[in-house]
């Protein structure tokens, strides 16, 4: 959507209760396309970029990473192609397909020491071992934008070329093994070998209205699975998953009532 005069929150049945550039308080809109200083989005407005938003930025700003001011303008400057700050683990989610449980299983860490680096930042005694493991440039683990994102596809290949690569992110240490079982018995009550392929999922939002074209393999399983449509469930409106730094599972939904169909 287009920030105008239609989709403003000042906009009351024609008439402006705003005080911007255009038109004043009490104003009648005659033209609804356009757009002031003082613009503020309308709830319509609102869903739509939240819904329509790259992942990353969504995620960023349902963490309260972000405010909404602050999401609008990353967005904003995203789809005007400009380079926009990204998380590493976010970024090499977006480009690489995987989690940071494959990124823990590719380095032989403990999915905790991943987790440190995506909250609290990478140690010095890391760094290197992650840019290794993961065959990205060390600066790009201190900072990096959507700018980068080329370069880091010819960083996702060289990654992907490695002997045996895939076979080894489906492995099965012993702490991913109890993941999935609690997975499997608890929170998903799931088949023990869905289970396993669930336990590469390490964080995720989702409603109905979001693209599946933005989630991995293995979330389109666990989001197909707690969304399936069947006598004995409801259909699942809202989905929220997140493995804590124990790698213990969290997850909420929020189903769809009859009623509201």
């Amino acid at each position: 959507m287009e920030k105008e005069c239609s989709n403003c929150e000042f906009n009351f049945s024609g008439t402006c209760a705003g005080h911007g550039s255009v038109y004043k308080y009490g104003d009648t809109i005659i033209d609804v396309m356009k757009c002031c200083d003082d613009w503020s989005a309308s709830f319509e407005y609102f869903c739509d970029e939240t819904i329509s938003a790259p992942r990353f930025l969504r995620e960023a700003f349902y963490d309260c990473r972000l405010s909404y001011a602050e999401f609008s303008k990353l967005n904003d400057d995203f789809l005007a192609g400009k380079a926009v700050p990204i998380n590493i683990f976010d970024a090499i989610k977006h480009v690489y397909g995987i989690s940071m449980v494959d990124i823990a299983i590719a380095l032989g860490v403990s999915f905790g020491v991943v987790y440190r680096a995506k909250t609290k930042g990478f140690v010095q005694k890391r760094i290197k071992q992650f840019a290794n493991g993961l065959c990205i440039p060390e600066k790009y683990l201190q900072d990096i934008t959507t700018s980068d994102f080329d370069d880091l596809s010819k960083c996702k290949e060289e990654f992907f070329n490695r002997p045996n690569i895939k076979e080894t992110l489906e492995s099965v240490p012993e702490w991913k093994g109890n993941l999935a079982r609690d997975i499997s018995a608890v929170y998903v009550h799931c088949p023990i070998h869905v289970a396993k392929t669930i336990a590469r999922v390490d964080k995720l939002y989702w409603n109905k209205n979001f693209s599946m074209s933005e989630y991995t393999d293995s979330e389109k399983v666990l989001i197909n699975y707690i969304s399936r449509d069947s006598k004995k469930h409801e259909p699942v409106h809202n989905l929220e998953y997140f493995l804590d730094i124990a790698c213990s599972p969290h997850m909420r939904t929020r189903m769809i009532l009859k009623e509201d169909r």
